[in-house]
């Protein structure tokens, strides 16, 4: 019903020619793609897709849209498939707003494009990080799909629960499932765990994976489904499928391997936003599929009974090009998938997405150009955007440094059309300004205090904290510098270097600091007063800094900085003086 009122709703609004926003380019002829390996169960699956239903218009290599992959999901069913023999599981694996504007764009975040996403007709869904951060958008996951007559047998969170309006505690979702699959008759048990998340909000409780597995429901489970009951076990969640020190994923299948020693354990993973794919034995690995609705992970196990299992794996470029090839067909056309495809374009005129605000005159990369590139979005914020930012009313102009996360920039600024849609892409959040007032001897060593240790998680973006690990390079992988090919994935992973079904030149990968800064400062004398300015989500670190920075001054007696001492500065949100600085250029 609710998609029912959607379409008619939009039925009213004109559609708007996004391919006027394509590069005019042709795909090159000669290119091959590599072709995927069927097996006797096969998955698709899609993670943090962070609202990217309506495709990349600027980037031909990810021109399809949620339609399209509704459309290839059914044609790959039908054409690939054997009926007899061969399964096809389609899962996700949460994260499916903040990031673009078909999901942000709404007074309820995610109102629209939740409707849309679950037209896919997923076999099994659970949630992520950003399904938690608010009430709102916990309340429309849980009511609206989690519990929905088309997923509430398919919604599984192990490790996750919804406290209703009397204050009770529900499974959000189911905490596990066991079901056989159509065609081969393979009985599965479904296991769903998101990572160690702590910024849940009120109506939700997350408890780390490990705590989880000790608790009665656990022990009731393995005892009924043993490895004599079934023929593999899924854990498919919002956690990565490799980590540092302590590797969630590897103490879950730890324990798993317990209860079941000789079976496969087949994972999917999310949250760091790359492509990879880890080996966990001989039986069991983990499949991660990227970002954005840039890729979909494709899976086979054949062998499954046999001592000499045999995984397959392939990252689909979320391309036309790509689906057609895969499902052996020339044409995408399905009537559920035109509806949807047909849908977003609507919508998109609807909320205005497809306004043009100004020109980006070329790309700005988060990590593909060093950061004193002028190519480099950091660099772009730190020399022309931040130093935008209006001093308050009343408040006097000292020399300031102007300093934000990494993290608060979520995907590269591509060139072209800069639209209402590329605010949501580029930096998604809204922030708010603090300030606190400093020697120019301690707010300077703020920035090498944050950046010089390890990666501090919460303030970088998500695959800032993988690094260079899973790209190509010469020591791993041979770094493709064919001009013929356009930039980019050219994965490395537990398998080796040829996972991406598209061939591409190599990107290079430079590190992302956790911090960047804009310095204005008109006397360097070390005493000198500054206006130290930061987005308060980073006030506990940004405290952490001072604190160890004071500690270290010879010579001199300090207090501890507290919250107290930090004040609220005002401003334009960096989103807003990106957009202010495209549309003066």
């Amino acid at each position: 019903m609710l998609w029912l009122v959607f379409l008619l709703f939009v039925k009213v609004i004109g559609a708007f020619p996004t391919e006027q926003f394509f590069s005019t380019s042709e795909y090159a002829a000669s290119l091959e793609l590599r072709p995927i390996k069927l097996g006797k169960i096969n998955f698709l699956h899609t993670t943090d897709t962070h609202g990217w239903l309506g495709s990349h218009l600027l980037q031909r290599d990810f021109n399809a849209d949620w339609g399209d992959f509704i459309s290839f999901v059914e044609l790959f069913r039908k054409n690939r498939i054997n009926s007899k023999n061969q399964d096809l599981i389609v899962l996700d694996t949460g994260d499916k707003r903040d990031g673009n504007g078909l999901s942000d764009a709404t007074s309820l975040v995610g109102m629209n494009s939740s409707v849309i996403f679950n037209e896919m007709d997923f076999d099994l869904l659970t949630l992520g990080n950003h399904e938690l951060y608010t009430e709102e958008a916990s309340i429309l996951e849980y009511y609206g799909t989690a519990l929905s007559g088309k997923f509430k047998d398919k919604y599984v969170s192990s490790n996750v629960e919804f406290i209703d309006d009397k204050g009770s505690k529900h499974a959000f979702g189911n905490k596990y499932l066991c079901f056989k699959t159509t065609n081969t008759k393979t009985k599965i048990l479904a296991l769903s765990f998101i990572f160690d998340f702590k910024r849940y909000n009120r109506k939700t409780i997350v408890t780390p994976a490990i705590q989880e597995i000790k608790k009665p429901w656990f022990s009731d489970m393995v005892k009924s489904y043993t490895e004599d009951d079934i023929d593999m076990v899924l854990v498919f969640g919002h956690i990565p499928a490799r980590g540092e020190a302590d590797d969630e994923l590897l103490s879950i299948h730890k324990e798993l391997r317990k209860y079941y020693p000789n079976i496969v354990i087949q994972y999917f993973g999310g949250h760091t936003h790359i492509r990879d794919f880890k080996i966990m034995d001989d039986k069991s690995t983990c499949l991660q599929s990227g970002k954005f609705s840039e890729t979909v992970g494709f899976l086979s196990i054949d062998n499954l009974d046999s001592q000499n299992v045999t995984f397959s794996r392939r990252y689909l470029d979320f391309s036309k090009r790509s689906f057609k090839f895969h499902a052996g067909v020339k044409s995408l056309t399905t009537t559920l998938g035109d509806s949807v495809s047909k849908a977003i374009s609507k919508l998109r005129t609807h909320l205005g997405l497809n306004e043009i605000i100004g020109y980006v005159p070329h790309t700005f990369y988060m990590s593909a150009r060093p950061l004193n590139s002028s190519e480099n979005i950091y660099n772009l914020l730190s020399t022309k955007v931040l130093p935008l930012l209006e001093t308050p009313k009343g408040l006097f102009s000292h020399s300031r440094i102007i300093m934000i996360n990494s993290g608060s920039v979520r995907y590269d600024l591509y060139k072209g059309p800069f639209t209402k849609d590329t605010e949501y892409i580029v930096m998604p959040f809204p922030n708010f300004w603090k300030y606190i007032r400093l020697p120019l001897k301690v707010a300077i060593q703020i920035e090498p205090a944050l950046n010089n240790g390890p990666v501090i998680a919460h303030l970088v973006p998500p695959e800032g904290r993988v690094g260079s690990k899973l790209v190509a390079s010469s020591q791993k992988c041979p770094f493709v510098t064919n001009p013929k090919l356009s930039e980019g994935f050219t994965t490395v992973d537990d398998a080796g270097c040829d996972g991406d079904d598209t061939p591409h030149r190599s990107q290079y990968y430079h590190d992302i600091p956790n911090v960047v800064q804009c310095i204005q400062v008109h006397d360097e004398e070390p005493d000198t007063i500054v206006d130290f300015i930061y987005y308060s989500f980073m006030e506990d670190s940004v405290i952490t800094a001072i604190n160890f920075i004071l500690g270290q001054l010879e010579g001199e007696d300090h207090k501890n900085v507290t919250r107290g001492d930090t004040l609220h500065y005002g401003g334009r949100a960096t989103k807003e003086l990106l957009k202010a600085y495209i549309k003066s250029i």
